[in-house]
């Protein structure tokens, strides 16, 4: 009966899907809402439904740490192991994508120059920030406005958005650089701490448009193609879409998915 019961047992185990019950850790650099909102926010609801999209094949693991520690997990010779979420080509310098495996894009959004409307920042090339102060988050790359830091303006950092915001309105910085769609959802918080969202200025133009992906090691094709194939369908899930549209995303339009 032993020897039945383990031959069965063996016999399942051959049959199980490559990957079956291999937790891997979902990095999550983003500390501030929508991202971590107290005990909910958008980087646990994404590893929630991707889970239930990989039935058992694998189970993300979310994992919430500085984008300073990402990089430094991202950039170790070892390898990278686990896959980060929400980021761009541009914010890792991975722009030609030759060093990591990303994803189809799941989420659309764009970064806006937030200002005082006292003093407000139109961006119209560098020569616009010539003289400013910079409040950026710890770890994270600007492009555009880097190459400028400490020759024509200076940067300050924060651990996340909202502390940012803090600084403008207290007049700590002139201007940040934020996902509209963050700038939409903070609005929020604004208005529970008292603090006069009024006397901000967003530019009318985007900073830089881009999509959020899933990045992995080159190595990991298996997980990759998983990934790929949830990432590929999650703009016109309709699951996915109200999760995004409640944190204040905006989705592919409707017809787009017929």
């Amino acid at each position: 009966m032993l020897r039945r019961r383990l031959a069965f047992a063996l016999l399942l185990a051959a049959a199980a899907p490559a990957g079956a019950d291999t937790i891997v850790k979902a990095y999550n650099s983003y500390r501030g809402p929508p991202y971590i909102d107290g005990k909910s926010g958008l980087a646990p609801e994404l590893v929630h439904y991707v889970n239930r999209k990989l039935e058992g094949r694998y189970t993300l693991q979310l994992v919430s740490l500085q984008r300073r520690q990402l990089n430094q997990l991202m950039e170790a010779p070892a390898g990278f192991d686990g896959v980060a979420l929400f980021l761009s080509p541009a914010f890792i310098g991975d722009v030609p994508r030759k060093r990591f495996h990303w994803s189809p894009a799941f989420l659309d959004d764009s970064n806006a120059i937030v200002s005082r409307i006292d003093n407000p920042v139109r961006y119209e090339g560098p020569a616009s920030l010539v003289g400013l102060r910079f409040a950026g988050i710890y770890g994270n790359r600007y492009p555009g406005i880097d190459e400028y830091v400490g020759k024509s303006l200076t940067r300050t950092n924060a651990p996340d958005a909202m502390a940012n915001l803090r600084k403008l309105v207290e007049g700590q910085a002139d201007f940040s650089v934020m996902p509209l769609s963050s700038f939409r959802y903070l609005r929020r918080q604004m208005d529970r701490e008292k603090l006069p969202i009024g006397q901000l200025h967003v530019g009318d133009k985007p900073f830089g448009q881009f999509g959020r992906h899933f990045v992995l090691a080159r190595e990991a094709r298996e997980l990759a193609a998983e990934l790929d194939n949830i990432a590929a369908a999650m703009p016109c899930d309709r699951e996915w879409r109200r999760i995004a549209l409640r944190y204040q995303f905006t989705v592919a339009d409707a017809a787009a998915c017929r």
